[in-house]
């Protein structure tokens, strides 16, 4: 009977043993996780200010000439793009000016060609002719002079009469002159300095010409911006002065000012991109001004930034984020993260689950920079980590 008792006994046990391994085999569940690699990326290295939203610009323009406004091409509110045309001054004057200028150029630079080229003989044959021809008619007005001089002193003739002879005797002798140096020119050729004063001459001739000629081009004026009319300071018909404000145009981009203190005002330097966060956009620009002296009030320096067409209205508190350089930083998602007093993620090596402690740095979007804990190239869990915990075994799923 004892020995019946010890066998179911042994018998129970047995059955027991089989179902603790059986209840073991299902502790032993591989779980699924999906992992992401830590990887190396750049970010950029930055100061963070609060600025407020102003207009860039309230443009006048003006003609760099007089004129007669001929049509007006926009009106006030009007939103105009960059080039686009505002209004037309008359022509005809600009016209007329242009071709005065192409003759005087024209003249200038053949005299300049013909002093670096030396005279042809024809033009040394034509010179002497006139020399000769000055010379006969000095001999003849010179006669004619003390012919009536003669009278004169007959009491024939009144002072006055003598006084026109000799009026006529000294144009005379001005042409011989003028006749004798350019025959003389000619002759001896164009010296250096006179070759230069001629290409001075010519020099100032095409610039005047150039002028007229710009100034033609610009009769139609255009917006040097985009954004909205405000003001039309004329109306067609009206004569215009040079640099007279004939419309006034606001621009569609904005300015951001921020009061940066002493210590990192050294580190903002003209130019430098900067980054506005306003609701769910990011709105770039450059740093266009720096005050070199702090405001009295709050003891800042006012830096302006502008910034890419916006709608953003004036007058509005944004984030601002001046651009220093850029670092290089491990980063991982954002939701692979958990906390237990302290931070930590879980990695996966050899089909299992391991805790790893992280020191944390930046956040940018959803990733954030790791400083110590991990390396590049860990395979982090960032699905399921909060179903697993360390050493338990995992399967990897895409």
């Amino acid at each position: 009977m004892k020995k019946i008792v010890v066998l179911i006994l042994m018998m129970i046990l047995v059955l027991t043993g089989c179902q603790s391994e059986k209840q073991q085999e299902l502790e032993v569940q591989v779980k699924n996780v999906r992992v992401m690699q830590a990887e190396t990326k750049k970010y950029p290295l930055t100061l963070e200010y609060i600025g407020i939203v102003d207009t860039q610009d309230l443009r006048t323009s003006a003609y760099k000439t007089v004129g007669k406004i001929e049509e007006i091409y926009v009106k006030s509110g009007q939103q105009v793009k960059k080039g686009d045309r505002l209004m037309r001054i008359s022509e005809d004057d600009l016209k007329t000016k242009v071709d005065i200028d192409k003759a005087q150029y024209e003249m200038a630079k053949t005299q300049y060609d013909m002093d670096v080229n030396g005279p042809v003989q024809e033009d040394i044959n034509r010179a002497k002719i006139e020399v000769e021809i000055a010379e006969r008619n000095h001999i003849d007005a010179k006669d004619n002079y003390e012919k009536y001089e003669k009278l004169m002193e007959a009491g024939a003739i009144s002072f006055q009469q003598l006084q026109d002879i000799q009026l006529k005797l000294d144009l005379e002798e001005k042409k011989l002159n003028s006749a004798r140096e350019a025959y003389n020119k000619l002759s001896r050729g164009t010296r250096a300095e006179e070759i230069e004063v001629s290409k001075k001459k010519m020099d100032i001739a095409f610039a005047s010409y150039q002028q007229s000629q710009d100034l033609l081009e610009n009769s139609v004026l255009r917006s040097e911006i985009e954004g909205v009319v405000t003001a039309i300071l004329v109306k067609e018909g009206d004569h215009i002065t040079q640099g007279m404000p004939v419309i006034a145009i606001k621009s569609d981009e904005s300015t951001i000012k921020v009061g940066v203190n002493n210590e990192d005002v050294s580190k903002i330097v003209l130019g430098m991109d900067a980054l506005v966060k306003h609701q769910d956009n990011e709105i770039k620009g450059k740093v266009e001004t720096i005050a070199s002296i702090p405001s009295h009030q709050s003891s800042l320096y006012e830096v302006k930034i502008n910034l890419e067409p916006n709608s953003i209205p004036i007058g509005t508190l944004l984030d601002v984020f001046f651009i220093l350089g850029e670092e290089e930083g491990l980063f991982v998602p954002m939701n692979s993260l958990l906390n237990e007093g302290f931070d930590y993620v879980y990695l996966v090596q050899d089909e299992k689950v391991v805790m790893r402690e992280v020191v944390l740095g930046e956040v940018f979007g959803n990733e954030i920079e790791v400083k110590k804990g991990i390396n590049p190239g860990d395979k982090v869990v960032v699905e399921g980590m909060r179903s697993v915990k360390s050493n338990d075994r995992v399967e990897i799923k895409e």
